[in-house]
């Protein structure tokens, strides 16, 4: 059979015609960049992009797409930088974008111990006992400053006749007493050169309730702990019997425990605001605010022990009717209720009666607040006095003495 005959065959069975061949003409023309389309055929549709915005576009050719998560809203300030571009998987989800620093949770204080830790240190209270030292009590304090003296709690060194003191880095040794005030509850003691830095205090103003604290210290004798809380209040002064006088406490809910007596409440700075003094229910810990701690440190340093000023002064609150009739637009102040006969309030000529407004620089507008004021005043120094009489408003110098006047 010839090759015409077989080609015909073939076209018949597979249902198609047989090829002819094209007439010899001139080459097709070159088909435009931008030919426009076809007519559509109305029996065909194109597909439908998909609508679940989850998945990713489909892969091209190297198998994955390109795909720029959409960036979180920054709740604290400006917007965070743009995210890298991340290759995806068509098949899988977005991934989650991390949150901006700060936006969730506390800051973290890992860096703030690394700097405060070397200068806390372990303090030990004890005696002799057939020539062996033993313990009695146990708890932290902090370098002062660069000649290494420790700012520690009185309560925790009391009379005890041996002190020692213990480094981060396991060095122990002895430590004499420089000064202790039982009434505010501080004392400082001296082990000699450390070589380790004095901590930084911050400005008492800079706390608030709210803020972000650290406690580092010795709980339960875990040596250099830290606890992490905030500043519930400020100011507190009246607390359970047995805790100091006149000092002021900074609450916060930062957990401590026997061990931790001294340590120093720092905030996100690393800086001491406050030396933890108290623990009031087993959660709320109270601490006694640096400023007063520089105050009572610097003078048991210098003099080595502390001397109260001494006004002579009973004072009561101001109450509504009492501010209508000195004159006042609000409840401010103390009254005097009573003064010491020949003491310093009345050779200054204050008088039952007063209110008194200010003492020195500082505003009085609680009676708990007058006594540190005046306490911590050296004995002859002399102050201004603001006061109401009546409703007139003066001026008086008071002379400070001194607590055992």
């Amino acid at each position: 059979m010839n090759r015409p005959t077989l080609l015909a065959l073939a076209a018949l069975a597979f249902g198609c015609r047989e090829p002819s061949t094209p007439a010899p003409g001139p080459p097709p023309a070159t088909e435009p960049a931008m030919q426009a389309p076809a007519a559509a055929d109305p029996s065909a549709r194109a597909p439908r992009a998909p609508t679940d915005v989850r998945r990713a576009a489909p892969a091209e050719a190297d198998g994955g797409s390109d795909i720029t998560p959409r960036a979180p809203t920054d709740l604290i300030g400006s917007a965070p930088p743009e995210p890298p571009r991340i290759r995806l998987r068509p098949e899988g989800p977005r991934p989650r974008a991390p949150l901006p620093a700060g936006t969730v949770g506390g800051p973290d204080f890992s860096a703030v111990f690394d700097a405060v830790a070397p200068s806390v240190l372990g303090v030990v209270a004890g005696r002799l006992v057939d020539g062996r030292f033993q313990a009695d009590r146990t708890g932290t304090g902090f370098v002062w400053d660069s000649d290494g003296r420790v700012v520690t709690n009185a309560h925790l060194i009391g009379d005890a006749p041996r002190i020692r003191i213990r480094t981060r880095e396991g060095r122990v040794t002895r430590a004499r007493l420089v000064g202790l005030d039982a009434a505010t509850d501080l004392a400082v003691i001296d082990p000699g050169p450390l070589d380790l830095p004095p901590v930084a205090l911050a400005p008492t103003e800079s706390v608030r309730p709210g803020a972000w604290v650290a406690a580092v210290g010795n709980p339960q004798g875990m040596a250099h702990s830290i606890t992490v809380g905030v500043v519930s209040a400020v100011g507190r002064r009246t607390l359970p019997p047995g805790a100091p006088e006149l000092a002021e406490f900074i609450q916060s809910d930062v957990a401590v425990d026997v061990g931790s007596s001294g340590g120093p409440l720092v905030d996100t700075r690393g800086r001491v605001v406050g030396l933890n003094t108290a623990v009031v229910g087993g959660k709320l810990t109270f601490s006694i605010r640096v400023d007063m701690v520089h105050t009572v440190a610097e003078r048991l340093i210098a003099d080595g022990a502390f001397v109260r000023g001494f006004a002579g002064i009973y004072t009561g609150r101001v109450t509504a009717k009492v501010a209508r009739e000195a004159g006042l637009e609000r409840r401010r102040g103390v009254r005097v209720r009573g003064v010491v006969k020949g003491g310093p309030a009345a050779q200054a000529g204050i008088r039952p009666g007063d209110v008194l407004l200010e003492f020195g620089a500082h505003a009085v507008d609680e009676p708990e607040a007058l006594p540190w004021l005046v306490a911590a005043t050296r004995p002859g120094t002399a102050v201004p006095v603001r006061l109401v009489r009546g409703t007139a408003r003066e001026t008086l110098t008071l002379t400070v003495g001194a607590s055992d006047q």
